[in-house]
């Protein structure tokens, strides 16, 4: 008995003492930072972006990745308007070359010159994300322009892969002489004729000093650019195009290619990995857009396809340097490559070169490329949008091409002298 009570009494005792005590708290949960990311990769062309961001939230369990995507036309105005009313994302991803020049000329975004990886990207690929000696982004993949091609249906006909514009246009009629559409096409918004555009005038534009001179104003696009666009829009008057191509969407006009209806499809190579899903069993290949006289006048067109940008007012800073690291590695980089047809821009790293772009990869090597026509524009912005949206009224008889050109060049002169310039 006396073992029993001393026994509770020392249990009491004991009990009484941690209830004295202040009671045990409970952990709370690390807070999640959000990490508001945005880029004009969407639908089809979205490539590894959601894998990879799954990726880096799993190795940074205390970031949510939010990302928006859409298409790179009214991408570009969305970012200005959020920029605008003080709410961009954290991240942006822009065009390479003068929108992203822009937004560092006006401080928006973050000079990041310092951080580790900018070493670590080819001065090429640099020139595209810097300005006056300064990085401010990550110049993640390089790019091309060319004619994509359905191999089956070229076999099927004997067709060779045309290497000047007659050789083209022979490919083309015979395409439509077997009820197939040439060159698959959607209008919609215009980009895809922006694109054609710029594929054929590496080839044709051949004034070293284009650039310069259209900067400085010596020059205009009506009085230099009417013979190229004569030759694109002659394709349509054939009947070489999708017919009614402004009532058609690009995705409209991949289906249209991918499901066998239509010989080629012009587009970059970001657009390889969409293709390829939207018809696992397809051949295609894809060739330079032959627009010259001459096998040896043809140009490839290349570019900085993607860059990453921190938003200098971001409240998630770690974060977004967190982000642009991680998208910095090579593992990462060849895993995004790979879905966009790309090509690496690490100092000393091959790239994996899709069979699909085999023919066109010999282009790069032998140097005969020239960089995205608009790079390098100062009023790129305008002159891109009003390009895209003009071109619609020429397929519609609305406009002639002369009157589309003084379009874009009294677009070009109405930002300029408003202190305009990039998208």
């Amino acid at each position: 008995m006396f073992l029993l009570v001393g026994i509770v009494g020392a249990m009491t005792i004991l009990n009484g003492c941690q209830s004295a005590k202040t009671p045990p708290t409970t952990p709370t949960p690390q807070e999640i930072i959000k990490l508001r990311v945005s880029g004009y990769k969407a639908g089809s062309e979205i490539g590894a972006i959601p894998e990879l961001n799954d990726q880096f939230m799993k190795e940074n369990p205390g970031i949510q990745v939010i990302y928006e995507g859409m298409p790179g036309v009214p991408y570009s105005k969305y970012i200005k308007n959020k920029f605008a009313v003080n709410d961009a994302p954290d991240v942006i991803m822009l065009h390479p070359g003068e929108e992203h020049w822009g937004y560092a000329k006006l401080g928006f975004i973050r000079d990041l010159s310092e951080e580790p990886w900018a070493t670590q990207f080819t001065p090429t690929a640099l020139e595209a994300v810097s300005l006056d000696g300064k990085v401010y982004g990550t110049p993640n993949d390089t790019v091309v322009l060319g004619v994509y091609y359905n191999k089956d249906l070229f076999k099927k006909l004997s067709l060779q892969t045309p290497t000047n514009w007659s050789e083209f246009l022979a490919v083309c009629a015979r395409l439509k002489e077997a009820g197939i559409t040439p060159i698959s096409i959607g209008n919609y918004d215009g980009w895809m004729t922006l694109v054609s555009l710029f594929a054929m005038g590496s080839s044709l534009i051949q004034d070293p000093d284009f650039n310069r001179k259209i900067n400085a104003r010596e020059i205009k696009f009506n009085g230099t650019w009417n013979e190229m666009t004569k030759m694109w829009f002659a394709l349509n008057d054939i009947g070489y195009l999708t017919p009614n191509s402004t009532t058609v969407t690009m995705d409209q006009a991949q289906k249209e290619f991918t499901d066998g209806h239509a010989g080629m499809f012009i587009n970059g190579s970001w657009a390889l990995d969409g293709l390829l899903k939207a018809n696992p069993d397809y051949k295609l290949g894809m060739f330079a857009m032959p627009a010259a006289s001459t096998k040896e006048g043809t140009v490839l067109t290349v570019a900085a396809g993607t860059t990453w940008a921190i938003n200098n007012k971001t409240k998630q800073l770690d974060a977004a340097l967190k982000y642009l690291d991680f998208w910095a590695r090579e593992q990462t980089l060849r895993q995004w490559t790979q879905t966009q047809g790309a090509f690496l821009t690490l100092r000393g790293a091959e790239s994996d070169v899709p069979a699909e772009l085999s023919e066109i990869y010999g282009f790069i090597e032998e140097g005969r490329i020239h960089e995205y026509l608009s790079n390098r524009w100062e009023q790129s912005g305008p002159a891109v949008d009003e390009l895209m949206a003009s071109v619609q009224g020429v397929y519609l008889d609305a406009l002639t091409i002369e009157e589309m050109l003084t379009n874009v060049d009294d677009a070009w002169d109405r930002s300029a002298s408003k202190g305009g310039g990039f998208r």
